[in-house]
């Protein structure tokens, strides 16, 4: 590997095969640029530019969540509260207040309809998106309830929490349906495979696991990471994981065998958040750097390098086009 390429995925040397396997469609990928904390482009894209920053938040933004039908973003902060916000104006449009205390994370249902918080309050609510109607609580969790992710057909949540444990909820009737306990110290981060056969989880015990829930195949426990993992993120073909770690790096996975495929170091200190782009073309990643930076999967190299934010950048998302990238962070700016 060299600067300008610090990482390839590649099995076997036949680095063809992933690229159309990784890649659903080819496209003209941005050349390097900086810019701030919300960016996008046109496609095809060739430079990333920033086109609002958004205000409102009186405490640092811990979770950012774009609906998949390209309508919301949803933000969860310190502040307590949930925000909807419209995707195309950037305006105001529900701000939820119900929690008593930090929102760590957000997420939408694949319907675009319900988003899902969870807090330090120890409990996960439901919410709808059109409407800003609280449409449930859920009480289980022990303590701080830290990631929150929808399974692919809707009909289940999945949340971790500072307890250690895993819980998965039936979204219908609003009841408990599992408790995972695998994890040593608490689980931070949580992401469903687009099929719909693996959760993937990574905790403060600077451990991986794969738990499957669909079909044959059997769970895997990964270590590699020499600190904790803060965020996990899954292609959307469901054939590569991305973890990324309080240890600067960015580790890539086999789905299937749970094989490491390659590392690097994505930042000069934690990575907070890992994404694929829905194209598959690109993963961004937010750090305490201050930094977004938005990395090619077909040439392992650092495309984007986005800056505006003036703090610890937590959570990064894509619209479902892949044209658009939104940040959030410790300045309590989206």
């Amino acid at each position: 590997m060299t600067a300008t390429q610090p990482f390839q995925i590649a099995d076997n040397g036949r680095q063809g095969n992933h690229r159309s396997a990784i890649r659903q469609q080819g496209q003209h990928l941005p050349a390097q640029s900086k810019s701030s904390a919300v960016m996008s482009t046109n496609a095809p894209p060739t430079r990333w530019h920033c086109t609002h920053t958004l205000e409102g938040h009186s405490s640092w933004v811990r979770s950012v969540a774009v609906s998949p039908d390209g309508r919301f973003i949803a933000s969860g902060s310190g502040d307590k509260t949930v925000k909807i916000w419209d995707l195309r104006t950037g305006d105001l449009l529900h701000t939820l207040r119900e929690h008593a205390a930090w929102v760590r994370s957000v997420a939408f249902s694949p319907d675009s309809r319900t988003v899902a918080s969870v807090s330090n309050d120890t409990t996960v609510r439901l919410w709808s998106s059109i409407t800003g109607e609280c449409l449930g609580r859920l009480d289980s969790h022990t303590d701080w309830v830290r990631a929150v992710t929808f399974s692919p057909c809707g009909k289940y949540l999945f949340t971790g929490g500072q307890d250690c444990a895993i819980l998965c909820w039936q979204i219908k009737g609003q009841r408990l349906l599992h408790r995972i306990d695998r994890h040593d110290h608490w689980v931070k981060t949580l992401a469903v495979s687009p099929d719909g056969t693996t959760l993937v989880s990574g905790g403060q015990d600077k451990t991986l696991y794969f738990h499957r829930i669909k079909g044959k195949g059997s769970h895997k426990v990964l270590t590699g990471h020499e600190a904790e993992i803060n965020s996990v993120a899954t292609s959307p073909n469901s054939w590569l994981v991305a973890s990324g770690s309080a240890d600067c790096t960015v580790r890539f996975w086999k789905l299937n065998s749970g094989r490491q495929i390659t590392n690097f170091k994505a930042h000069s200190s934690a990575v907070n958040c890992v994404t694929f782009s829905p194209d598959g073309s690109l993963l961004a990643t937010a750090g305490d750097d201050h930094l977004v930076k938005l990395w090619s999967i077909d040439k392992g190299s650092l495309e984007a390098v986005l800056e505006g934010h003036s703090g610890r950048v937590w959570s990064v998302d894509f619209t479902p086009d892949s044209s658009l990238v939104v940040s959030g962070g410790w300045d309590c700016h989206i």
